[in-house]
Order: C-alpha cells, then sequence, then structure tokens
C-alpha cells in the first residue's frame, strides 16, 4: 500500500558504458541508495533508525533496538523495491532492456526483441515472415486487422489491441458502455476508493507515529525539568495540531486539550497565539481526496490511477508537517518554576499525556487492521477487475467474428 518517494539528495542511476557488445551503446545500473545517509531522516524518521543502530531514541518510538532495526530493515526494503521498480519503468519506457538492476540501451539502428539488441531490418523481416506464415496472403490480417480472411479472430493483432476496438475507451460515455465494460468501471472505481482510504490512514497513522514521539520527549523533559527541550517540545505539538486543524482533519481534536491547559498560562498563550498566525492556511495535509470520487467513470481509469498517484507519498507528507515546525520561527518564553510545576500537574499528574499517548496507540493499531483489510480486498477487486476485461474481451471477439459471418453470408 505504501508508496516511498524518490529522494532529492542523491543520484539515482549510475551510468556505466560498456563496449562488451556491438550492439549495445549503453548500460545503466542501479545504485542501491544508502540505508543511513539516504534512507534515514529522509525517508523515514531518524528516530528509529537511531534507536536500530545506536540504541537511542528507543523509549521514543517505543520500540527495542532490535524490533526497530526489523522495522527499519523492511521499511528500507520496501523502499528500494519501488525505486528499482521506477528504475525498470524508465528503463522499459526508453526501449531499454531491463535485467535484475541493470538497463541495457540498444546502438542506433538496434531494437530490444526478447532481451537482445536485433537489427531493425532483420525484426521487419521476421514480422514480414510470420504473417506469412500464418496465411494472411497480404488480406486482413496480413494489413494488421483483428479479423483473418475466414472471419476467425488474428489473435496476434486481437490479443495485443482488443481495449481500443472495446467500450473501455475513455471517448465513450460511462452510460453508453457495454455491460462488462461498465462492470470493470464500477470495480475500478471501487479500488480507487479504497486505495484514496488506505492513503489518508497511512498519513494519519504515520502523523500520530511522530505525535507519539515528540509527546515521549514533552513528558521527559516536563519530569526532569528541562525547560528548553519541553518548550521545543510544546510548540512543535502545538504547530502540529494547529495545522491539523486548519487542515480540516480531525485528528487535531486528540491533542487540542494539551494546547488548550498550556494556554492557561500566561506566556504560553502569547506564544500560542503567535503559532496560529504563522501556520500557513495551506497545511501539506490540505488534501481534498474527495475530488477523487467518480473519477474512473468520468475520465478514466489510468487518468484517475495518476491523481491517486498524485496525493503522494503518505510518510513524507506526514513527516513534512514536522519539519515545517522546524523551519518556522517559534516563540520562545521564560517559564518560571511555578509555571513548569502547573503543566506538571496539568499534563502529567492528571494523566493528560498519557491519555493521548493510549489514544494513538488504539487509533493506530485500529489504522494497521484497515490498512491490511483493504490491501486485501484491493487485491480481490483487481481479480474482479481481469475477469470483467475477459468477458469484456469475449464479447468484442464473437462481435466481430459474427457481424464478419453476415458480411460474407450477404
Amino acid at each position: 500500500m505504501k508508496k516511498y518517494i524518490l529522494s532529492v539528495v542523491f543520484l539515482l542511476f549510475l551510468f556505466v558504458f560498456s563496449g562488451c557488445s556491438s550492439n549495445v551503446a549503453k548500460k545503466v545500473t542501479f545504485r542501491k541508495p544508502d540505508i543511513k545517509d539516504e534512507f534515514c531522516g529522509v525517508q523515514i524518521n531518524f528516530q528509529y533508525c537511531k534507536c536500530a543502530f545506536h540504541n537511542q531514541y528507543c523509549d521514543e518510538v517505543g520500540m527495542k533496538k532490535g524490533d526497530a532495526n526489523t522495522y527499519v530493515q523492511k521499511q528500507y526494503d520496501t523502499w528500494i523495491s519501488g525505486q528499482l521498480k521506477d528504475f525498470e519503468k524508465k528503463c522499459q519506457g526508453e526501449e531499454g532492456i531491463f535485467e535484475k538492476d541493470e538497463c541495457r540501451y540498444c546502438k542506433e539502428g538496434f531494437a530490444a526483441d526478447n532481451g537482445d539488441c536485433v537489427r531493425e531490418e532483420d525484426l521487419l523481416a521476421e514480422k514480414e515472415d510470420s504473417d506469412t506464415d500464418n496465411g494472411n496472403d497480404g488480406t486482413a490480417a496480413a494489413a494488421g486487422e483483428p479479423l483473418n480472411p475466414d472471419c476467425t479472430i488474428n489473435e496476434a493483432v486481437f490479443g495485443n489491441n482488443w481495449k481500443k476496438y472495446s467500450d473501455i475507451d475513455n471517448a465513450i460515455p460511462f452510460e453508453d458502455r457495454s455491460y462488462e465494460a461498465k462492470q470493470a468501471l464500477v470495480v475500478y472505481e471501487n479500488m480507487i476508493n479504497k486505495m484514496v482510504e488506505g492513503f489518508s490512514l497511512e498519513r494519519d497513522q504515520e502523523l500520530e507515529s511522530q505525535m507519539k514521539a515528540e509527546l515521549i520527549l514533552y513528558r521527559d523533559a516536563l519530569v526532569k525539568n528541562i525547560k528548553v527541550n519541553l518548550l521545543k517540545s510544546f510548540w512543535r505539538l502545538s504547530w502540529v495540531t494547529y495545522s491539523t486543524i486548519k487542515s480540516g482533519s480531525s485528528l487535531g481534536d486528540s491533542y487540542s486539550n494539551l494546547v488548550t491547559e498550556g494556554a492557561s498560562i500566561e506566556t504560553l498563550g502569547a506564544g500560542l497565539k503567535v503559532i496560529q498566525g504563522m501556520v500557513p492556511s495551506e497545511s501539506e495535509l490540505a488534501i481534498d481526496t474527495s475530488t477523487l470520487s467518480g473519477k474512473a467513470k468520468s475520465v478514466g481509469l489510468s487518468v484517475a490511477l495518476e491523481a491517486v498517484d498524485s496525493l503522494g507519498d503518505p510518510v513524507k507528507i506526514a513527516t513534512e508537517v514536522f519539519n515545517s515546525s522546524a523551519n518556522a520561527v517559534l516563540p520562545s518564553a521564560d517559564l518560571t518554576q511555578e509555571e513548569v510545576n502547573i503543566l506538571k500537574d496539568q499534563h502529567i499528574k492528571k494523566g493528560s499525556i498519557d491519555e493521548t499517548l493510549r489514544g494513538i496507540e488504539t487509533r493506530n493499531a485500529e489504522r494497521a487492521a484497515k490498512i491490511a483489510k483493504l490491501e486485501t480486498e484491493i487485491a480481490i477487486l483487481k481479480n474482479d477487475v481481469g475477469s470483467w476485461e475477459i468477458k469484456e474481451k469475449d464479447r468484442v471477439a464473437f462481435e466481430f467474428e459474427d457481424s464478419c459471418k453476415k458480411q460474407k453470408n450477404n
């Protein structure tokens, strides 16, 4: 479900020019990014990595060193798989030959064919020979038509191009499509809705995980009377709370009581008003996913899927909300010991922090269960789409053959 983005701080590909084959112009090798330099702190909260590799910040992320290491390695492997898949798509999109972690580009006059660089004239001659062997005798099938002269389906053409003859076409209004094509789009629509729901769940799950880590830092600083640290954490918690509320998400309600209680202290209340004015109206969280509803029916599947991809990476979005507070000039305050004691009473003795932490754990457990369920449902829907597309293909084939036979009989 998780989608992880390209890092902006490193070169993804290492170009290696090779003369080992006279048909190959160059080779491009995928370079596996370094987990510590290019993944930790960029694609994942640095605290998980500190715990995994240095046994630091483990309390903040609520994990032991071994568990954190397993978690980081798993997230890294998932991210790397996505990077390699992007590399493969880029290679194939540029008519290269992808194998394992390498892309080979053919010389001018050569083209990729079954994993090799073959002369373009040889490919053309092979295609002409194949057409002759299939008995196309220069008529319909030889001209690239979906039907053979005897009104049977020319699978070599129809199998690759049947969709352009079908009702799975963005130019056809939904209500005018065949029953089979309608059902395929209905299933696609359901699948996209579940993908959008999963995106929101993953984003909120990561946001609350980072809030949990910051809350633990804040609680520890309160207990140890470290005023600088507790203020830093309090301002960050406030910034994210206001960003969340401003985005229209209900997540902010879970933390607003902490901010409200802190506002009872005059110096903090003044600072909170400053932060409220600083939080941008267009938060990173302000993404209107409702616009994607019905998109598959109105503009087609490929455009709808691109719209889902355009939402971005949910983990990165949550992380950017936290990072935005680090770039802001947050207020300072000179708290007295009496004011620190008030915060201790409000947030520790009365259990506000512990109650909020329990709420995070409960909500994230529910999200994890829902995400797992959605992944299963999406996999089932993908199979359903395939079934309806096969039925649409069969319908189009029947109509082609039937129309051809009727014309011959007339």
